[in-house]
């Protein structure tokens, strides 16, 4: 669970893990909308507080900012929610665009959370060991059902110090020359094969540029669609994890599917914003 604060002049939205770590957040985005209440004249720095009688002035630039920028959040600290989910912004039913580089330690940050609010969960993945290491190291507990589907074949034997008979796991293989078609109904079968009644169900997809770079527009956009149509039915949310600032095709993709997005999530150090 995180915290979440959301702009009252803009449409800003924040998740940090922790309160603390919101304060930054909130200091420089506040600081954003009032750069004019900073001056500098006399060798000193001057701010002003826009809420309140407040002034202070020094001659330490760097700390009088910082010093602004904590001021700035104290006056919205207590619309800072606590105890929250990403997912709640969808009400844990919709589809995710998640824009970081797909193996970047902030991905990683949100499949974990993601994930460990899921019962059911089915990871889409270039990198099957990748993602059950993820989930071993980052979950306090395995879900009920995890299910990794890949074109990758995952070399159990090579994680000696983990006890798949014990783990609630199960890797499916693809055949590579299987489309987006194959890999939606795939994902389908799953859910049929595997949801419980009242099961929170989280998907994630690492392998959109694949698709993208594989396939037709048509094709990449049908993709998405279909499978988060098939999401709709039984509630889950559709996770996409796409850099698009560093490919301007699955830009184009994403640009077409705007309608489809609900959510969009960048993150960056830990900290992941509203995007759009």
């Amino acid at each position: 669970m995180m915290s979440r604060w959301g702009c009252d002049r803009c449409g800003f939205v924040a998740w940090t893990p922790d309160r603390a770590s919101m304060r930054e957040v909130i200091g420089s985005h506040l600081l954003a909308h009032h750069s004019e209440a900073v001056s500098r004249s006399d060798f000193r720095t001057t701010w002003d507080c826009p809420y309140c009688a407040t002034t202070k002035t020094a001659y330490d630039t760097d700390g009088a900012v910082e010093e602004f920028k904590t001021h700035l959040h104290e006056h919205v600290a207590d619309r800072i929610e606590e105890g929250v989910h990403i997912a709640d912004g969808v009400s844990r039913d919709g589809t995710v665009q998640v824009a970081a580089p797909v193996d970047s330690a902030d991905a990683d940050a949100l499949r974990a959370h993601f994930h460990a609010a899921g019962d059911l969960v089915i990871a889409v993945t270039a990198n099957p060991e990748r993602t059950v290491r993820l989930l071993h190291e980052e979950l306090n507990g395995w879900p009920r059902r995890t299910v990794v589907v890949s074109t990758e074949a995952y070399p159990f034997e090579e994680a000696p110090d983990l006890d798949f008979s014990e783990i609630p796991i199960e890797v499916v293989e693809l055949d590579p020359r299987l489309g987006p078609d194959e890999l939606g109904e795939t994902v389908s079968r799953i859910i049929d094969a595997n949801r419980e009644a009242g099961d929170a169900i989280s998907v994630e997809v690492s392998v959109f540029h694949e698709i993208v770079r594989s396939f037709d527009l048509r094709t990449a956009c049908d993709f998405v669609r279909m499978l988060s149509t098939r999401l709709d039915d039984d509630g889950g949310v559709l996770q996409l994890y796409v850099d698009a600032d560093a490919d301007p095709n699955v830009s184009t993709v994403l640009n077409f599917l705007d309608d489809e997005i609900d959510l969009k999530v960048a993150a960056e150090d830990g900290r992941f914003v509203r995007r759009g």
